[in-house]
This record gives structure tokens, sequence and C-alpha cells, in this order.
């Protein structure tokens, strides 16, 4: 954790040491209604606060999730990984065994997009990409 995350964990942290303190020393000094004032202004802030962690949670958990793997247009091709082979043209005619891609990273160090009309992306290496038509092979 980092950042202003890091600060605003301290913070609580701190304010509630502080409070915990507080109330023990109220209560070692036999002031219960004091302590029992602070104890529930205490727990109201906390309920309002973690409340409010669980509107803004349960309004995030309806997003879809996103993996950076997009294909748009007709015969559009995306892969978070390698790619043997990928033919997006009509009437072709292909024979043989697809060609076996390099070997590189499992996952794809950034977005993998592709985008407008048979076109082909990958986050890995592609062995043979077809995307005219008629084509034979």
């Amino acid at each position: 954790m980092a950042g202003w995350r890091r600060g605003v964990l301290w913070v609580v942290a701190v304010a509630a040491g502080l409070t915990c303190v507080g109330l023990a020393l109220l209560l070692w000094l036999k002031d219960l209604n004091t302590a029992g004032t602070v104890a529930g202004l205490a727990a109201d802030t906390l309920t309002l606060v973690m409340t409010v962690f669980a509107v803004r949670g349960l309004l995030q958990s309806g997003q879809p999730a996103t993996n950076g793997i997009t294909a748009s247009g007709e015969g559009a091709v995306a892969a978070g990984g390698s790619i043997g082979r990928a033919v997006t043209g009509n009437n072709s005619q292909l024979s043989g065994p697809a060609p076996t891609p390099m070997s590189g990273s499992a996952a794809p160090m950034g977005p993998v997009e592709a985008s407008g009309s048979k076109s082909v992306s990958a986050g890995g290496s592609i062995g043979e990409a077809v995307t005219g038509d008629g084509n034979s092979a």
C-alpha cells in the first residue's frame, strides 16, 4: 500500500488508538456517563464509515471487469496469448497444420486490441495471420 491510502490508514489507526486510550481513562476515572457517550459516538461514526464503504463496494461490483483484451469489427481476432493461425478472410482454403507460435510470456504486457475489419492482435506471437479473401495455400 502506498500513497495517500497509507496516510489515511495511519490517521485511522491513530484515531482508533486514541479513542481506546481515552475510553480506558474515562472508565478508570469512573466517569461512566461520559465514557458511554464517547463510546456511542465512536460506534455511530464507525457504522457510518462502514456503510459508506459497503455502498461503494456494491456500486463498483456491478461494473464489468476488463482484462484489456478486446476485438471489435467484422472478423477481428484478439488473444491474450499466442496465436498459431488466425484466418479472417472469406473463402480461404488452407491446408496443413497451423504454425507453432514462438514461445514467450504467458500474459500480455499491456492491452491487446484488434479493431477494424479482419484485424488480428495477440499478447504473444502470431504464427500465421490470413486476413484476405479467397486465399489458398
